[in-house]
C-alpha cells in the first residue's frame, strides 16, 4: 500500500519536531531491510481500540487511554497496514502527556515510514535518527532502525554497530556486516580498525581482501590466518560466497589472444592507438606473457632453456568493414578475445562466440548497463558467456562528478553544457545520479550553449547577471542619474559544473568568473569533467582555467607512477593529440587486466591501479573506472588528495 504523500509529510513533520538540528545529509542507496521477530503478540485492533476507551471511561485516564492505542498502532503495524499505523499516530502524537509515550511513538512512526520508504524519507531520515530513544523493552527495535537508516545514509560503520546490538541470527548479522563494510576505501578500513574494536574481524578480513585479492594464492595463506585468530567468529566458518568462489576459481587461459582493432577506414588512428598500448603493456612486463617455464626449472637439464619457453601470443585483425559473423570465424582457434571496439560489432559477437571464450570488449552496449537496484542479479548471458565490457564512457565521468559533489556537501548546483550529443548525454547521467535516492530535491537548473556569444548570454541569463543590470538601469532612469553599482548573481546555488571542451571552457570559465559579484567568487566551485582539459594548453591557457576542479585518467596528470612510459610515449609520438593518448593508456590497461578479471569480478570491492583510473568489475562483467581529481591554480594542475 502507498502512503499518501500528504501523510507522510504531515507525519514526518509532526515527529521530528523535537529533534536537533539536523547535520549534513548523506546520499541514500537502496534500501537494506534488517529484519527482526515481533515480540508481542498481535492482537485484533478492535480490542486493542476497545479496551483504550474502556479504560478511559472508566478512569479517565489518558495515559492508560495512550498506552493501549499505542499498542494499537503498533499492531496495526505488524499486520501490515502502516497507513492506518500513522494515521492513528498522526491523531495520537499531539495528546501524548509522557516522554515514554513520546519516544515509543516516534519508534512505530519510524518503523512505518522506513517500511513505506516515501521520496520525502531521504530528506528527513537524520531527524527521524535524533529522535529514536531507547526505551526498555523496545532497546531491539530501536537498534534495527538505526542500522537501517544508517546503512540508507553510507554510514557503514554505524550501521554496522546498531546491528551487532539487535537479537537478529549471528550468521546473518554478520553477513549483512560484512556486505556493508565492503563499501569503505581501504583509507577508511585502516583508520577505523585503529579506532574500533567491536568491528576488527570484518575490518581485518575486508583489509585482506584488499591488500591480497589479487593474488589467489597470497589471498589463500592470508586467510587461514585471519580463520586462526578469529576462529570463534561465525564467518569463519562461513566465508562470504564471493571469498569462497574466489579461492576456487581458475586463472583465465590466454595463451593465444585475438585482437579485434579497427586498423583501416575511418577509425583507424584510433584503432592504431590502442594497439600501440596492448602492444607497450606486453612488452613492459614479458614475465607476465610466460606461459611455459624452461624444462630446466622442472629439473630436468636443458642446456638452451629458451627453446623451451612459450610466450604468449597475440595476433592483430583489423576489424573494420568486417560482420559479427566473420569476427567469429577470426577468433575460432584463439581462447582469449580483446576486442571489438564498435557497439554493432559487439552487441553481434556475444551471441556468437563459443561459450569457451573469454571476451574483454573495448566498449559496451545499453544492454551491459544494468540499473543498481539489479546490480547484483548476473544476466543468463553472462553465466553461459565470460563477458567483460570496457569503456571510457563520458557518463561515467558525469555519475563520479555528481556522487563527489554530493558528497562535499553542495545541494544546489547549475550546469553549463555545450550543445551536442556527448555532453548531452554527460548531462543526464549527472541529473540522473543527482536526483538519486532524493527525488524531491531541486533539479539543477541547465544552460545550454552554442557558440562563444551565447555562451555569454547563457551565463548572464542562469546567474541573473542580466537581470540585476536590467535593474541597475531601470534605477537609472527613474533617478535620471548614473547609478554606481556592481552587477549581482543569484545567491541560492553553490557549485557550477561544466561540459565542455578545453576551447569552449577557457572561454566560458572568465565569463563566469567575470559575473559573480565580489562576495560570492571566492565561495562558489566549478567542476568539469576531463573533456575540459588538455595536455597541449598554454600557461596562459591554464590561467584563464584557474580554480577549475576537474576529473582525469591520471595518465593524463602529472605526478604518475609512470614516468618511463611516458617519456617513450613522448618521444614516439610528440604530436599525439589527447584523444589518442587516452585510447593508448586504455589499450595498455585492457592488457594488463586479463589475468586479473576473474578475481575482480568475483570480488567487486578489489580495484587495479592502471592509467585510465582505478579498475574495477561489476558481477555483469562491466569495468568501472574511478578517477581522480585535479585542480588549476595559476598556471599549474595539481593533484588533489581524496577523501
Amino acid at each position: 500500500m502507498v502512503l499518501p504523500r500528504f501523510l507522510s509529510i504531515s507525519l514526518i513533520s509532526l515527529f521530528i519536531v523535537s529533534c536537533s538540528s539536523p547535520t549534513p545529509r548523506v546520499d541514500a542507496p537502496k534500501n537494506t531491510q534488517v529484519q527482526l521477530e515481533p515480540k508481542t503478540e498481535v492482537i485484533e485492533n478492535v480490542d486493542y481500540l476497545q479496551k483504550a476507551e474502556l479504560i478511559f471511561s472508566q478512569t479517565g485516564s489518558a495515559q492508560q487511554r495512550d498506552e493501549w492505542l499505542l499498542k494499537a498502532a503498533d499492531s496495526m503495524q505488524k499486520q501490515g497496514d502502516c497507513v492506518k499505523s500513522l494515521a492513528l499516530l498522526k491523531v495520537l502524537a499531539p495528546q501524548l502527556q509522557t516522554v515514554q509515550h513520546r519516544h515509543i511513538a516516534h519508534i512505530l512512526s519510524t518503523e512505518c515510514l522506513v517500511a513505506l520508504n516515501p521520496p520525502e524519507l531521504a530528506e528527513h531520515r537524520e531527524f527521524l535518527l535524533e529522535g529514536l530513544t531507547l526505551v526498555s523493552g523496545w532497546e531491539q527495535r530501536v537498534y534495527a532502525l538505526q542500522a537501517q537508516l544508517y546503512s540508507q545514509q553510507q554510514a557503514w560503520v554505524k550501521a554496522s554497530e546498531a546491528l551487532l546490538k539487535t537479537g537478529l541470527n549471528e550468521l546473518e548479522k554478520d553477513q549483512q556486516i560484512w556486505q556493508w563494510l565492503k563499501n569503505l576505501s581501504v583509507k577508511e578500513l585502516r583508520n577505523k580498525k585503529l579506532r574500533n574494536t567491536q568491528l576488527q574481524p570484518w575490518l581485518q578480513l575486508s583489509l585482506i581482501v584488499h591488500t591480497y585479492g589479487l593474488d589467489p594464492s597470497l589471498l589463500a595463506e592470508q586467510l587461514v590466518s585471519w580463520q586462526s585468530r578469529f576462529g570463534q567468529h561465525s564467518l569463519a566458518s562461513h566465508l562470504p560466497v564471493e571469498l569462497s568462489l574466489s579461492l576456487e576459481q581458475k586463472p583465465i587461459e590466454a595463451k593465444k589472444i585475438a585482437v579485434l582493432l579497427p586498423l583501416s577506414g575511418r577509425l583507424a588512428n584510433q584503432g592504431l592507438a590502442l594497439k600501440e598500448g596492448i602492444l607497450a603493456a606486453y612488452l613492459n612486463n614479458i614475465p607476465q606473457a610466460l606461459i611455459k617455464p624452461s624444462l630446466q626449472t622442472a629439473g630436468v637439464r636443458d642446456d638452451s632453456p629458451t627453446e623451451n619457453i612459450t610466450y604468449r601470443e597475440l595476433h592483430f585483425f583489423d576489424s573494420a568493414l568486417k560482420t559479427p559473423e566473420e569476427l567469429n570465424d577470426l577468433v575460432a582457434d584463439y581462447d582469449f578475445v580483446l576486442g571489438p571496439l564498435l557497439k554493432e560489432n559487439i552487441s553481434g559477437l556475444t551471441s556468437l562466440l563459443a561459450p569457451e571464450k573469454v571476451m574483454l570488449a573495448l566498449n559496451r552496449t545499453e544492454n551491459e548497463v544494468i540499473p543498481e537496484a539489479t546490480a547484483n542479479v548476473i544476466p543468463t548471458q553472462t553465466i553461459k558467456k565470460e563477458h567483460y565490457f570496457y569503456a571510457l564512457a563520458p557518463e561515467d565521468e558525469a555519475e563520479q562528478l555528481a556522487q563527489f559533489i554530493k558528497h562535499k556537501g553542495y545541494k544546489r548546483p547549475i550546469i553549463f553544457t555545450a550543445d551536442n550529443n556527448v555532453t548531452s548525454r554527460m548531462t543526464e547521467a549527472f541529473m540522473a545520479k543527482w536526483m538519486q535516492d532524493a527525488p524531491l530535491q531541486r533539479q539543477p537548473d541547465i544552460a545550454v550553449f552554442a557558440d562563444s556569444k551565447d555562451m555569454r548570454e547563457q551565463v548572464e541569463s542562469l546567474l541573473d547577471v542580466a537581470q540585476s543590470k536590467a535593474r541597475i538601469k531601470q534605477m537609472e532612469n527613474i533617478a535620471d542619474i548614473e547609478v554606481f553599482s556592481v552587477e549581482r548573481n543569484r545567491k541560492d546555488i553553490d557549485v557550477i559544473v561544466l561540459f565542455a571542451n578545453p576551447e569552449q571552457t577557457e572561454l566560458l570559465n572568465p565569463i563566469i568568473e567575470a559575473s559573480l559579484s565580489p562576495s560570492s567568487a571566492s565561495s562558489l566551485a566549478v567542476f568539469a569533467s576531463s573533456r575540459s582539459y588538455s595536455l597541449e594548453l598554454s600557461k596562459n591557457s591554464l590561467r584563464d582555467l584557474r580554480n577549475l576542479t576537474f576529473i582525469d585518467m591520471p595518465w593524463m596528470l602529472p605526478g604518475h607512477q609512470w614516468t618511463d612510459l611516458a617519456n617513450q610515449t613522448n618521444a614516439l609520438w610528440p604530436q599525439r593529440l589527447d584523444s589518442l593518448l587516452r585510447l593508448f593508456a586504455m589499450g595498455f590497461d585492457s592488457y594488463e587486466l586479463i589475468d586479473n578479471l576473474r578475481q575482480l569480478k568475483t570480488l567487486p570491492q578489489l580495484s587495479k591501479k592502471g592509467l585510465t583510473g582505478e579498475l574495477s568489475v561489476t558481477d555483469n562483467g562491466v569495468l568501472h573506472r574511478h578517477l581522480p581529481l585535479a585542480q588549476i591554480t595559476q598556471d599549474r594542475v595539481s593533484v588533489l588528495a581524496m577523501d
